[in-house]
């Protein structure tokens, strides 16, 4: 089976690599992605990251409604009845 790198930025970055660490390309292709794999598999994810912070908020008691626009101009004395 066979890949096409069709960016030339790409394409320089795998044959610098190659050349030195005196690799193919295939070989030094495989390894980065292979180490990009590893990491992304053992650093938990932003959702994992956050859990702490979700399970503090998800602590908190109830505040009771959120006020609207009708509630603070009531109490800044901007009601709309007049």
């Amino acid at each position: 089976m066979g890949i096409s790198i069709k960016n030339d930025e790409v394409e320089a970055l795998a044959r610098r690599l190659a050349a030195k660490h005196g690799k193919g390309l295939t070989e030094i292709v495989h390894d980065a992605l292979r180490e990009k794999a590893e990491r992304e598999d053992a650093e938990p994810t932003l959702w994992e990251k956050l859990a702490p912070i979700r399970a503090r908020l998800a602590a908190l008691p109830d505040r009771g409604p959120v006020p609207d626009r009708a509630f603070y101009d009531e109490i800044n004395g901007e009601d709309e009845r007049r």
